[in-house]
């Protein structure tokens, strides 16, 4: 999938990325005691904390992203705002700025037939144990060890250094037990989770000449309209 940003000079800066998925789903649990009952429509990506889309998102967190799927002709875009998620002993750390609990409802629609709308801290009447330090944790932890080890690395954008020791392929690897934990903790300080809150969506099907384009009503509820390719 191929996120869009705008750099610091103004212009389009397109990458490709890997996203996490979707909090709620699979390891993006929303807290330690979440059994899989709760879901939602933000996704989530990763990066280095010094890497260029950082500040870019810092300055302007509109964003696009598009992927397309060439077995099935399908092209999916998806647009909204990002929000970053620092590791609390980065200095950029503060609190998210996305309302999460506005983002996520039960999994199981039984849950949605009582709703408490006078408690924020409950969505349909379910009460909400969210984490988002523990999601940014698990996504973490989800990676391979290999790739854990890229965020303990120097800058990414900068130019390569000729200490191969800079660039440990696994962490848990490094001889030197102080060292091991110096990276690890660098790797941790360095990863940082997006929140991509997604408020639109345009699917075209390229084999069935069709378009769709889902927005986001104020309520978190969909709307969908087709259009032309």
């Amino acid at each position: 999938m191929a996120l869009s940003t705008v750099d610091l000079d103004g212009r389009p800066a397109v990458r490709m990325v890997s996203p996490r998925g979707f909090v709620g789903d699979g390891f993006l649990r929303i807290s330690k005691d979440d059994n899989g009952q709760w879901t939602s429509d933000v996704l989530t990506i990763c990066t280095h904390a010094k890497s260029n889309k950082v500040q870019e998102l810092v300055n302007t967190n509109d964003v696009q992203l598009v992927a397309y799927l060439p077995h099935t002709g399908i092209q999916i875009r998806l647009g909204g705002n990002a929000s970053l998620l620092f590791h609390p002993d980065n200095p950029n750390h503060s609190s998210l700025s996305l309302d999460m609990r506005q983002r996520v409802w039960p999994r199981n629609e039984a849950a949605s037939e009582n709703k408490d709308e006078g408690n924020p801290a409950l969505v349909n009447g379910c009460d909400i144990d969210l984490d988002v330090e523990y999601i940014r944790e698990q996504a973490y932890l989800n990676h391979s060890p290999v790739r854990r080890a890229w965020y303990s690395w120097p800058p990414p954008g900068r130019a390569r250094a000729a200490d191969s020791s800079l660039y440990p392929t696994e962490i848990s690897k490094i001889a030197d037990k102080a060292e091991m934990e110096k990276y690890e903790m660098n790797a941790r300080r360095n990863y940082v989770l997006i929140f991509i809150d997604v408020n639109k969506v345009d699917i075209v099907d390229l084999k069935q000449s069709t378009r769709k384009i889902y927005t986001r009503r104020g309520d978190t509820t969909w709307s969908a309209l087709n259009v032309n390719p």
